[in-house]
């Protein structure tokens, strides 16, 4: 027990010891082979990375200390690269004009000090962002409003033939797009009754991926798949019989998975026109009940998937 006592009591002298300690003795000095600064920017410059040393808990000496450092700039217009070296490594960064240097000098000390990268935690803070970071460039995308007209094929009970149309968005860049369509109908060709049973479904919206698979070019064949919230009917109620019997139509509503094929022409406008082929696989099953003198006597379930070829043109 009194071993365990000692070594607790040395273990908390050791580390009393190193908090009252300084992390080291620094010196900064400008790199003049390489720095394209005025003497007296220089001077300033100096001044600004001592303060961050100080603020990390180092303290500064003119000259004689363990660890020096050395500070460059060059400037190229607006653009100023700064790099910072000494024993605990390297750093360099740019700035976007002076005014972007007291915030590059804190991130490049706390970079050294705390010996982690310059985007590291703890390096860059809401104190201390640069200009070069907040203005990051991004990439343009194309955005397309289009419309598609075309024909499908609804899979029930048998198959059923269905115009087609939809609207939607889609935010382009060369290699891919994001795909945002809605009120996507397949329509009975005539309304229907019970001796002339029909179909009809819809997605009320869609969201998909597409990935163009010649992103440079003018004209492209692209591939994709997304999900989407829709409802499908089909087939026809039989009227009632002399027993009271009737069944109703095939209905389902819910998720679904959408894959996509197409072919994309003229990219390098403004005026888009596409083909495309979409599966339209649904989550659920349809389901038709039987009723006999009000009571419900069965419910059948049935699968029912659907593919819709479509021209679309887009702006």
């Amino acid at each position: 027990m009194r071993h365990c006592v000692l070594r607790l009591a040395a273990i908390v002298g050791l580390l009393a010891g190193t908090g009252g300690m300084a992390f080291a003795d620094v010196c900064v000095t400008i790199d003049k082979a390489r720095d394209t600064l005025t003497p007296r920017d220089q001077a300033a410059a100096l001044l600004l990375v001592a303060r961050q040393f100080e603020l990390a808990g180092e303290r500064i000496l003119p000259e004689g200390c363990s660890a020096p450092y050395s500070l460059s700039h060059v400037r190229l217009g607006n653009v100023i690269v700064v790099r910072l070296s000494g024993p605990a490594g390297e750093r360099e960064a740019t700035a976007l004009g002076m005014d972007d240097l007291p915030a590059l000098y804190s991130q490049l000390v706390r970079s050294i000090v705390a010996r982690r990268p310059m985007a590291g935690f703890g390096v860059v803070d809401r104190t201390n962002v640069t200009a070069a970071q907040a203005s990051v460039r991004r990439v343009h995308s194309d955005s397309i409003w289009y419309a598609r007209l075309g024909y499908g094929g609804l899979f029930g009970d048998r198959s059923y033939g269905t115009p087609a149309l939809g609207f939607g968005y889609r935010a382009e860049l060369d290699s891919f797009a994001i795909d945002v369509s809605f009120l996507n109908f397949q329509i009975p060709t005539s309304r229907q009754y019970y001796s002339s049973p029909g179909a009809a479904a819809n997605s009320l919206v869609k969201l998909s991926g597409l990935y163009f698979l010649n992103p440079r070019a003018s004209l492209t064949p692209y591939v994709g798949g997304g999900l989407s919230y829709g409802h499908r009917s089909f087939g026809g109620a039989t009227a009632p019989g002399p027993g009271g019997q009737y069944t109703t139509r095939w209905e389902g509503s819910g998720l679904q998975g959408e894959l996509t094929a197409g072919y994309e022409l003229a990219r390098a406008t403004s005026l888009r026109l596409f083909v495309q082929a979409d599966a339209v696989l649904p989550f659920f099953e349809a389901t038709s009940s039987t009723y006999s003198r009000g009571a419900l006597v069965a419910t059948n379930r049935r699968y029912a998937p659907s593919v819709i070829v479509s021209v679309g043109l887009g702006r």
